[in-house]
């Protein structure tokens, strides 16, 4: 599509932007004495809620995804290519893949991890899972069901969901962005998928994992080679950043996630959280194009996780000053 077709949801996305909290919101809901205070300021937004309800459930989740799936459903509706918003909606229909397959498999009941978000509903989701079957589904969905369905077969190992539901998201993620072939939509899968590659072997070498397991572990999708990345697994993580991340623009701030010859995971996610922030914060300033509708969606995915971190953070107590240090960049700033 051309940038130019952007043009009508790019100015109704102004006009929502300016209803995103700003940094100063955040500030004073950090400040708030209180859960019940830090409620009874939120409740004058646009989140809809029961202060007394929420006090005694404690149930935050439960408004918060109420309000994020609000927002992608008007979203689908609106955007020129539906099918972009699976940039950030496409791990929840997979955590939910994982869910089902994992009731399935241990003949268990989960309904209260399961999130009602993405381009398929929860049933038609369930439907795949029993049927491997769907009209509806991408195909590298329902080809990451029935090759769960085979492996778990054979195998009976219940790690199997997680790696296969990991894996085939990521290459579902390259999928939708090689259809929409936007420079700054393909740097963010880059990063997504270079960042979980990294990640994985990280944990797998700390816990002891023989090389072998990185082949099943790690994805194909990235810009970085898979095989280079396990070659090179031989001579640690940090070597794996030194050697193949060095031709990347964000090499430098590599080492900062560095310390005593180790990778620290908590920091890897946080640059990866930054280096999106930063691509689709040039939304802020174009009239043209995906990346307005990009920024105005990861804003509020990062509006909303800073909220759940606050409230749980208000409910035990924490200090402001550790919760300011959790709470990620608001967009635009």
């Amino acid at each position: 599509m051309k940038d130019t077709d952007y043009k009508g949801i790019n100015t109704l996305i102004r006009t929502y932007e300016l209803r995103l909290l700003k940094s100063e919101d955040m500030e004073r809901l950090l400040k708030a004495e209180s859960l019940r205070a830090a409620l009874e300021m939120l409740r004058t937004t646009d989140y809809d809620f029961d202060i007394e309800a929420v006090i005694n459930s404690k149930d935050f989740n439960r408004f918060l995804i109420a309000h994020l799936h609000d927002v992608y459903q008007e979203l689908y509706e609106l955007a020129p290519e539906p099918e972009l918003l699976g940039l950030f909606t496409l791990r929840y229909s997979y955590h939910n893949l994982k869910v089902m397959f994992k009731e399935r498999f241990l003949d268990e009941q989960h309904d209260d991890l399961l999130i009602p978000i993405g381009e398929m509903s929860l049933e038609s989701l369930r439907n795949l899972v029993e049927t491997g079957e769907s009209s509806q589904a991408h195909p590298i969905m329902v080809e990451a069901v029935q090759a769960l369905k085979t492996e778990f077969e054979e195998s009976g190992r219940i790690e199997a969901v997680t790696v296969y539901m990991d894996t085939y998201y990521l290459r579902h993620l390259r999928a939708v962005t090689d259809e929409v072939n936007y420079p700054s939509v393909t740097e963010i899968a880059d990063t997504i998928i270079d960042m979980y590659n990294l990640t994985s072997v990280v944990r797998s070498q700390n816990q002891d994992k023989p090389r072998s397991h990185l082949y099943t572990l790690l994805s194909s999708a990235g810009s970085i080679a898979k095989q280079d990345i396990i070659d090179e697994s031989i001579n640690g993580s940090v070597a794996i950043i030194r050697k193949l991340y060095a031709g990347k623009a964000y090499s430098g701030r590599l080492e900062s996630v560095i310390n005593d010859n180790k990778v620290n995971t908590l920091k890897l996610d946080q640059l990866m959280n930054e280096l999106i922030h930063e691509v689709v914060s040039d939304g802020f300033y174009q009239a043209f194009g995906p990346l307005p509708l990009l920024g105005y969606i990861y804003a509020k995915e990062t509006e909303v996780t800073n909220l759940r971190l606050i409230l749980v953070g208000k409910d035990n107590g924490i200090s402001e000053d550790i919760l300011r240090e959790r709470v990620r960049l608001v967009y635009g700033s």
